[in-house]
């Protein structure tokens, strides 16, 4: 049986553990893959975040003041 045969009745048996299984990988992969990607971006300097009264303003329309 090849590998595509186990995976496709892992599937079929237990479609809960496969993604579980999927999801993982992904976690796993993703610190091998991400940096690369954010390193080919070339960003000079790094993005600084909004500061958190300003969000809650922009999505109250209130002012803190």
């Amino acid at each position: 049986m090849g590998a595509a045969a186990n995976l496709r009745r892992l599937m079929a048996q237990d479609p809960v553990l496969t993604a579980c299984a999927v999801l993982s990988a992904i976690g796993l992969g993703a610190p091998l893959i991400v940096p690369p990607i954010r390193n080919a971006m070339n960003r000079p300097e790094p993005v600084v975040p909004p500061k958190l009264a300003d969000v809650v303003e922009g999505m109250t329309g209130k002012s803190r003041n």
